[in-house]
């Protein structure tokens, strides 16, 4: 089972070439004492706001706990 903690999210909103915003979110968090960290976009604008931050958050643990079923990690 994997142990994720220090679990944070900088939210940086974004414009495309075409002029289009979006966000990226720097997602870092720390796992068997290894620092890690994850981009990922979202074709919208996202506030930098504690709340959109601790949704983006959930979401993420949500996503990898899936994905820890998904591949057979958990026990």
């Amino acid at each position: 089972m994997r142990v994720l903690t220090s679990v944070e999210v900088k939210i940086i909103p974004r414009v495309a070439a075409n002029g289009q915003l979006f966000t990226e979110l720097l997602h870092t968090w720390t796992e068997d004492g290894l620092p890690r960290n994850a981009l990922s976009r979202i074709n919208h604008a996202t506030a930098n706001t504690p709340s959109n931050r601790a949704y983006h958050i959930q979401i993420f643990k949500q996503r990898q706990a899936r994905q820890e079923v998904h591949l057979g990690l958990s026990k």
